[in-house]
């Protein structure tokens, strides 16, 4: 129990925190995204993953509509940062059948809260990044309970090496240890992971930027035998960010997720294509 109290907090790391790099110290609203994403997927072996609390892959809907929200309160300092966040995101598509057999299934239902401390310890001028220890708390879970799967419901922690406020290039990287508590099933699950993972970002031509995130979790222990955990989950988004006025982008993307749980015989995927519209800010506090 006081093992799995350690861990207990508010936060999540599903995805590098990619967050802005401040010239001046003070603490940041910042607005990273309040839009909506239209796109097209394609799941493979999703037969195998129909009762995974995971929605990324237990469905084989064609087309997907969501709403997405991403703010963060970043403290900078010369020598530490620690960043707040939410990340939340839902949407639902209608397939048509028979008449009567109409269906809504879930494409995407996540809300992550996060905390994350970084000490300072190098400085590189290449692209005025930061590097040294940090820690991380989550907890993630979602909005409703999926018809043929359990509500995810987790509690995450994370310790490790992070590189953050990179302007260029390898923006943000990190490697650290996992330690996931989850409670989605009856029985509450230990598990013990190690995960890297990295964003990428190359501005051009004023108003264009290129980003690639990606992160790969490798799980190696569990406390007890669950059919649906993960024995490792990868992701990759590239996408181009385009201004197209003050505090508004337009951003096509191509993602790819991949997993392989404890019973199946086949890996899990999600290919999707899409384009996402969004406002962001960022308000000197």
């Amino acid at each position: 129990m006081k093992n799995k109290i350690y861990w207990l907090g508010v936060g999540a790391l599903m995805l590098p925190m990619a967050a802005e790099a401040y010239d001046t110290p003070g603490l940041y609203a910042n607005f990273k995204r309040v839009g909506l994403d239209l796109g097209t997927s394609k799941v493979s072996n999703y037969q195998e993953y129909e009762g995974s609390p995971n929605t990324e892959i237990n469905q084989n809907t064609q087309g997907v509509l969501k709403g997405v929200f991403e703010f963060a309160f970043e403290y900078e300092q010369p020598k530490y940062r620690w960043d707040n966040s939410v990340y939340a995101e839902y949407g639902k598509s209608k397939i048509h059948g028979n008449k009567g057999r109409d269906s809504h299934v879930e494409n995407a239902d996540k809300l992550l809260l996060a905390t994350d401390y970084t000490y300072k310890i190098w400085h590189f001028d290449i692209n005025n990044s930061d590097m040294g220890p940090f820690a991380n708390a989550a907890y993630q879970t979602e909005f409703t309970d999926d018809a043929d799967a359990k509500r995810q419901k987790l509690v995450r922690g994370m310790q490790g090496l992070k590189l953050i406020n990179g302007t260029k290039g390898i923006t943000d990287f990190h490697l650290a240890m996992v330690e996931e508590v989850d409670y989605t099933y009856k029985n509450d699950d230990t598990k013990i992971a190690w995960q890297t993972g990295f964003t990428y970002k190359y501005p051009f031509a004023d108003k264009y930027r290129f980003e690639f995130e990606s992160y790969l979790r490798d799980y190696v222990s569990y406390s007890r035998y669950e059919g649906d955990d993960f024995k490792y989950e990868f992701s990759a988004v590239a996408k181009l960010n385009i201004m197209t006025g003050n505090n508004f982008f337009v951003e096509p993307y191509v993602s790819y997720f991949r997993a392989e749980d404890r019973e199946s015989k086949k890996a899990g995927s999600n290919v999707m294509f899409g384009v996402a519209v969004a406002f962001t800010d960022v308000l000197e506090l």
